[in-house]
């Protein structure tokens, strides 16, 4: 697929996303509902111990959904061998049968739960109906997928436009005639990341104490993709959901998000340096006007203006760009801040907090 793509993210901070996000959980907790069933026959149905979801409208001979009902249409009883008609039964005794609907879901399930593979470390593919097609400049969308913060990006100049890809869900948002996936090769090393009070941290990396490696939430994520780890730090017990994506305080009940990404493979483009220089081309759309650049605050977007304690501008920050530059650092009453321009982030050296920063046309 030969694609000239501009690529800009959209991050955790200031995601318009919101759809995506779950309204209980704060800015630390997780990225999405726990699972559950939306069809509306399920309020009654029974979940037994083999966790098969029955559908109990059909168990009454009333569901309204028929073949298209998401939940399985399968004798209760039967389940819990004991059905008095046995093989007179008017309900269904196959446990290898179940609704259309639900062969659906398991399909769109499974799909979602598997990593393909490709002979190369990663490749990005896009597919508007007549096959999946490889996305040019690739390395671009897989440094900023490596980034735990990062929850999508927008590609330009497709055959269909702009398009915003949801990481978290691996998907091509608003429309449902393109599909997304990324490919990776069996080698691939997967790190584990949960979020802080400020930033993300990696299981088992540097920074706050973590008892448990990346590598083994990936052998129990490898083993059941549905399921969860326990933990315990400082006789606190904290549970870790794969459906959910979530750390659980098991004590207070406190959710955090959890995100899992591939270990960043440098790309034969020259690395940091190279994606530096693609982003500069590619980051926004054609324009002939001025650039600015801006930081994420709390609520909207800043421009950088050499005024307030801060040592650097706008015009400051886009000559240190024009020349290749993979950071810059700045001062803001007294406070030092490094700009990394692969990351597109600025981060505080004293307190490890990180912002998105934006190169966009005024």
């Amino acid at each position: 697929m030969n694609m000239a793509s501009n690529y800009q993210e959209d991050s955790d901070e200031g995601s318009n996303q919101s759809s995506e996000s779950c309204s209980e959980f704060s800015d630390s907790d997780t990225d999405s509902e726990p699972a559950t069933d939306s069809a509306s026959d399920t309020e009654a149905a029974a979940q037994t111990s083999d966790k098969r979801n029955v559908c109990m409208h059909y168990n009454r001979g009333n569901c309204r959904f028929g073949d298209k009902c998401r939940n399985e249409h399968i004798c209760s009883y039967f389940l819990k061998g004991s059905c008095k008609y046995g093989a007179g039964c008017r309900l269904n005794h196959n446990l290898q049968s179940s609704s259309a609907g639900q062969r659906r879901q398991a399909s769109r399930d499974s799909s979602a739960d598997t990593d393909e593979e490709c002979d190369g470390p990663y490749r990005w593919q896009l597919n508007f109906g007549k096959g999946w097609e490889n996305i040019s400049n690739d390395h671009i969308l897989e440094a900023q997928y490596s980034l735990p913060n990062t929850k999508g990006i927008k590609i330009y100049n497709t055959r269909a436009g702009v398009i915003s890809i949801d990481f978290t869900k691996m998907r091509v948002l608003q429309k449902k005639n393109i599909k997304v996936r990324r490919m990776n090769s069996k080698d691939t090393e997967w790190l584990w990341y949960y979020r802080g009070d400020h930033c993300w941290y990696q299981f088992g990396g540097k920074g706050k104490k973590s008892p448990i490696e990346s590598s083994k939430l990936e052998t129990g994520y490898q083993s059941n993709r549905r399921g969860s780890v326990k933990f315990t730090i400082d006789s606190v017990q904290y549970e870790i959901s794969f459906k959910g994506m979530c750390q659980t305080n098991l004590s207070t009940g406190h959710k955090r998000r959890v995100r899992r990404r591939p270990k960043y493979e440098q790309s034969k483009s020259g690395g940091l340096q190279g994606i530096a220089s693609h982003m500069k081309n590619l980051l926004n759309p054609p324009t002939n006007r001025t650039p600015v650049w801006q930081f994420k605050g709390s609520k909207q977007w800043y421009t950088f203006k050499n005024t307030g304690g801060c040592s650097v501008s706008s015009a400051d920050i886009e000559r240190c760009y024009q020349q290749s530059q993979k950071t810059m650092n700045f001062t803001v009453n007294n406070d030092s801040y490094t700009l990394d321009f692969a990351k597109m982030s600025q981060v505080n050296q004293s307190t490890k907090a990180e912002r998105k920063i934006r190169r966009v046309e005024k």
